[in-house]
């Protein structure tokens, strides 16, 4: 297959979607899964990086500030998370996840590793390993506006 701009292959491409709509799939047939997709991707950076300042979180998901607005709004009366004053600067607003927040990103963590080992259960050790490598590797760690 002809290489893209991107040196990714059509098949490579179609493989990431493919993964893309198994995961989605999945979280829609969760039961308990309430969350959408907006939703759940806030609970995860939040998760992931602790508390952040409202900017970061909005470069990191690429989302309007509006839509970032409407996100917390709803996420803050669900209980999900709290919007906090930045302990040093006052004008900087950061967002937290509450209990229940936390709940919701272990359930996530507990999803995917559940997706993960599904996925993964055909292949032998070494395989597994070389796969896990991979995707952890696709998604280096990245510096956040902390508090």
């Amino acid at each position: 297959m002809a290489k893209q701009e991107s040196g990714a292959t059509d098949r490579e491409i179609e493989a990431l979607m493919r993964l893309v709509h198994v995961i989605e799939a999945e979280h829609r047939a969760r039961p308990t899964s309430a969350l959408d997709l907006r939703a759940r991707m806030l609970i995860q950076e939040l998760g992931l990086n602790g508390e952040s300042a409202i900017l970061s979180v909005r470069r990191s998901l690429r989302l309007s500030p509006s839509t970032l607005t409407s996100l917390a709004d709803r996420l803050e009366r669900d209980g999900y998370l709290e919007r906090r004053r930045h302990p040093t600067d006052r004008r900087t607003v950061v967002l937290a996840l509450t209990a229940t927040g936390r709940r919701a990103y272990m359930a996530e963590k507990e999803f995917y590793r559940h997706l993960i080992d599904d996925s993964l259960q055909s292949l032998d050790a070494a395989a597994r390993s070389h796969v896990l490598a991979a995707l952890a590797g696709m998604a280096p760690n990245r510096p956040a506006d902390h508090t």
